[in-house]
Formats: C-alpha cells, structure tokens, sequence
C-alpha cells in the first residue's frame, strides 16, 4: 500500500503553506504520494527517479515538480541531496500570479509533471552551475524564513517562493531542448487564453500558437489542465469576472463585456455554472462579507 503524506505533518505552520526539507543525503523513503505539489532541486548526486511506474535518472541540477497524485520514490543513490519545496498551489492563490505570463512557468508546474513520462523527462530544467547556485541562495533564505518565524516571516517565505518560481521559470524559457520546446509552445497557448481572455479566440488559433494540429492539441490540453481549451477560457473570463465584481461598482453588463461574453444573459448562465451563484448573489455576498 503506498503511503500517503498528509499536510498537517509537514507544514510546520498551518497558516503558511509553504514547508523547505534539505535532504542531505537523500535518506531510502518507500514509494509514497502527498497531499501537496513539490518543487524538487537536485543539489547534488544521482539516482533513479520512479514516478508511476516509470524510471527517469536525476543529477545535479535536475529541477522538476511532482504533483500530489504521483507516487514516488529514489533509489539507487549516488550521493543524492535535494531541496525539498513543499507547497500548497491552491492556499497560495498561484492561480493568480502574474506569473502565469511566462510559458516557462505553465511548462514547469503544469505540463511537464504530466507529460514526463511521454517526454521521457528530457522536457525537464536542468540549472547551470550558476544558476544552481543562485536557486541555493534563494532556497536558504526561504529556509532561514520558514525555521526562525521573525516577525512579518510569511510575507518574506511567499515572496522568495514567487521570486524562485519567476526565476525558474524565466531559465526554462532560456535554452530550452527540443522536447521543453514543445512544452513552451503549449505553455504559450495558456497564456494567450488566461492573458487575452477577452478577446474572440478559436481553437484553430489557439492550436496554431502550440504548433499542433487541433485535434492532438485539445487531447494533451485537457490531459494536462484536466479541462478543455474552450473550458479553461470560460474559466479565466468568470474569475475575472468575479474580481471586477467584488472589486469596482462597475454593472454586470459592462463586466460581461469587459470580460469577453457579448451577451448578459450568457454570462449569468455561465457565472452561475462556475461559480453556484449568480453575478448579483455573488456580488452581494462579496460586500457583506
């Protein structure tokens, strides 16, 4: 039975859902699941990386996210230390950043964790000597953030996370590999969605930016983001939608249209499918709360 890792076990502090491990070494760790993503940097050394059922080797400088779903394990070490980076996506509101406009970061956190095992990992970052060393900077900040608690330490901790991801994300795009190519140009169709949401877009337009043919391209779409490309549309224009109104007195008609639907009545039909309210409940709860 695999074993399944639970967040009030390792988040020391439940109302930051950040948590850093240094395993230095690396110590032998049955096959196990969590109930939370994690950021992996290869510090130092080599192993045998099994995710679901697949072998992948990992050296130095190897950084890749395993979501909560995926079972996983090292084995035949070599010297192994790695950096550990727990989070929580959802409490963290990642949803949201800007760095959502950055290929490299749909690439890293979202498409290469599925797809790796189509991509045989060679999708995955590997760092430069330099650049480990800056992530190493970053990681012990982060660390020294989340041990000693000083006052104002869960503003410090989020930030040097978004700065690691914004980093990382910026190297993936630097000198990527065949395989991380195809990833960025599908990590470059995500963003045309969640950046011109309220522009009129197809999904001929919308496979031509990945380099894939429609068909294949909806498939490894709703593969990776568990929805479709016109699904995931809808979503970003809603919770867009919804942050227009609860934050300006703006009319719900001028929102629909700001948000791309050109039709009210849509939009609350839409609204109400995503959110189980309409844009007038929504609305009103948000301001007596």
């Amino acid at each position: 039975m695999t074993e399944r890792l639970r967040k009030q076990d390792y988040f020391e502090d439940p109302t930051l859902p950040l948590q850093v491990y240094i395993r230095d070494p690396q110590p032998e760790f049955p096959l196990h699941a969590h109930g939370f993503d994690e950021l992996v940097i290869i510090l130092r050394g080599a192993a045998m990386h099994i995710v679901d059922n697949y072998q992948f080797p990992v050296k130095s400088g190897d950084v890749f996210v395993i979501s909560g779903k995926h079972k996983h394990q090292y084995t035949r070490m070599n010297g192994l230390a790695l950096a550990n980076i727990l989070f929580d996506s959802h409490t963290l509101q990642m949803s949201q950043w800007d760095i959502r406009a950055l290929p490299g970061f749909h690439a890293l956190f979202s498409l290469e964790p599925v797809l790796r095992a189509q991509q045989k990992f060679n999708s995955r970052l590997h760092l430069s000597e330099r650049q480990l060393n800056h992530v190493n900077e970053l990681i012990h900040d982060l660390t020294r953030e989340t041990k000693t608690g000083n006052p104002g330490y869960r503003v410090m901790a989020k930030g040097l996370f978004m700065q690691m991801a914004v980093y990382l994300s910026r190297c993936y795009s630097d000198e990527p590999s065949d395989e991380s190519i195809n990833l960025l140009r599908l990590g470059n169709a995500i963003v045309h969605i969640e950046t011109c949401f309220a522009e009129p877009t197809t999904l001929d337009e919308l496979a031509a930016k990945a380099h894939l043919s429609k068909r294949h391209f909806q498939r490894i779409f709703h593969e990776c983001m568990n929805r479709s490309p016109i699904e995931h549309l809808l979503h970003v224009r809603i919770q867009n939608a919804a942050e227009l109104l609860r934050k300006t007195p703006r009319s719900i008609t001028e929102i629909a249209f700001d948000c791309g639907f050109h039709d009210s009545n849509y939009f609350t039909r839409q609204f109400r499918k995503v959110m189980d309210q309409t844009p007038q409940q929504y609305r009103r709860k948000q301001s007596e709360e």
